[in-house]
């Protein structure tokens, strides 16, 4: 069989990501596939998604460019789900809606954020049946602390692999219910003729092949972000410093193809610049989070002085380092560290009383003999492993201690229970960067989760959810609602599994 107009994904022409490669005359397809509802990408949303389509009598084939499904993270967020409700946990859901929208600047669209806040806890509910029948235990960690931003207990978290967990129980469900998962094949180009309907897709095997998809119903994006396609990062988070760090997610199957796919079929882009999830990173470190250098302490600047309040949401944080002469901060710490990481109480994926993959006392003696944590006897030894301006750097110790003392940071305004003294040997230093995990702009989607063209008009047949979709996120990741991303993945992953398959083409 050959299909005419069909070209695969491939070398980009000029620097508008949004026109698609050249047609070639004919695409030799190798085999062709019907099904109801087709699922692009296996991370939390497309399960979800493709679980959902198939539980509403929709005939589902779930597609995957690596060999398994994909996963990161631990913290899934809810308003009111029944374990919250158990637990005597309250949250204000308006208030969760102006923070998002806030944070974000108000660019995003508040309908389909308060579609989020009305749904999540009903789809976390129908999670919570499905732990309970498969033995999956389900905790909360209703950490929150005195701050200056508004902070909720929103985080679930699935044990004993917390999102990977969460994917098994997605996928072995899924199976049950006849999802035809295809691994190691390649979504390349979605199939709409004109302004029509998008009545399928066309992928690329791992061998080669050409395999044409037929949606009856519809397809559904869930190819996550595209925080390893360099060019896309340049061109929609033009944030300076931001299009030269690292991307923290490996492995890097986060290239955007389904935005590039969507976007060759007409759909409209978020407005940039686009929200990265940022973090405060180790500089050295490509195992994950170093926390005990991720603490608020006294962060240092290449000429020896303190320059911000250190216990800022990460995405402030980090663009406080980023504006640093060669985009780094020392973090500077003592030798009574142990004792003082608890009153931290740090939040979410920075607080060290969490399992031992968030935190092994064992990093930080493996960092210290790699070199990557410098230690000292005395603070002016520290100085000078770390060249920094001994002068500066000790009247900069000097007046944090002072105000530490005193319990009230008349420079940045650090909270009085993250003030802590640097004062007892042996004192450390690590060098912290700013990275991103992914970048949160996608797709324009309205409330039913459709994909939206230039015109703001639906494109029939075609859905998002996950991070390919957009509509959600304005200029910074709002970190006070600890789990977000995960929850808007298998919120909206539900919502369009479920609207996909009651679509009547």
């Amino acid at each position: 069989m050959h299909a005419r107009g069909i070209a695969p994904m491939g070398r980009q022409t000029g620097s508008d990501l949004s026109e698609a490669p050249p047609p070639i005359r004919a695409l030799r397809i190798d085999k062709r596939v019907s099904a109801d509802v087709v699922v692009v990408g296996s991370g939390i949303a497309g399960l979800t998604a493709a679980l959902s389509a198939a539980e509403g009598g929709a005939k589902t084939i779930l597609l995957e460019k690596g060999s398994t499904f994909h996963t990161r993270g631990i913290h899934n967020a809810a308003l009111s789900s029944r374990l919250q409700e158990q637990g005597a946990i309250e949250i204000d859901r308006d208030r969760v809606i102006s923070t998002i929208m806030e944070y974000g600047a108000y660019r995003s669209d508040q309908r389909v954020v308060t579609l989020w806040a009305d749904k999540c806890s009903e789809v976390m509910d129908w999670l919570l049946d499905m732990a309970e029948a498969a033995g999956v235990d389900v905790v909360l960690d209703p950490t929150t602390k005195s701050w200056y931003f508004p902070n909720y207990p929103t985080i679930h978290v699935f044990r004993p692999k917390a999102q990977e967990t969460l994917a098994e129980m997605l996928s072995l469900n899924a199976r049950a219910l006849g999802v035809d998962f295809r691994f190691d094949t390649r979504a390349i180009r979605l199939l709409r003729q004109n302004r029509g309907r998008v009545t399928g897709l066309v992928a690329r095997t791992q061998e080669g092949h050409h395999i044409r998809f037929d949606a009856v119903k519809a397809v559904i994006l869930c190819t996550g972000d595209y925080g390893n396609d360099r060019k896309m990062v340049e061109k929609y988070c033009d944030w300076g410093a931001l299009s030269r760090l690292k991307c923290a997610y490996e492995p890097a199957v986060n290239t955007g193809d389904g935005h590039k796919m969507g976007l060759w079929v007409g759909a409209a882009m978020d407005d940039p610049p686009h929200c990265p999830m940022l973090f405060d990173w180790a500089v050295w470190s490509d195992r994950g989070l170093f926390n005990v250098a991720r603490q608020p302490w006294l962060y240092i600047d290449l000429r020896g002085r303190r320059f911000m309040n250190e216990d800022l949401p990460w995405g402030y944080e980090c663009n406080q380092i980023m504006a640093q002469a060669r985009g780094f901060a020392w973090s500077v710490w003592d030798g009574k560290y142990d004792r003082e990481w608890p009153r931290m109480r740090s939040q979410c994926c920075k607080n060290m009383g969490q399992p031992t993959y968030l935190w092994d006392p064992r990093q930080l003696d493996e960092a210290i003999v790699s070199g990557n944590v410098l230690t000292a006897a005395t603070i002016e030894e520290l100085g000078l492993k770390m060249e920094v301006p001994p002068d500066t750097f000790g009247l900069t110790l000097a007046r944090y201690n002072k105000l530490a003392r005193e319990g009230k940071d008349l420079d940045f305004g650090k909270h009085r229970d993250r003030l802590t003294t640097v004062e007892v040997p042996p004192f450390y230093a690590c060098k912290m960067e700013a990275r991103y995990m992914v970048i949160l702009g996608g797709l324009k989607v309205n409330t039913k989760l459709r994909v939206l063209d230039r015109s703001g008009e639906v494109i029939p047949g075609l859905y998002a959810a996950g991070n390919v979709s957009g509509s959600f996120f304005g200029n910074v990741y709002p970190t006070t609602v600890p789990g977000l991303t995960h929850s808007r993945a298998w919120t909206f992953g539900r919502l369009a599994g479920l609207n996909a398959a009651a679509e009547r083409p």
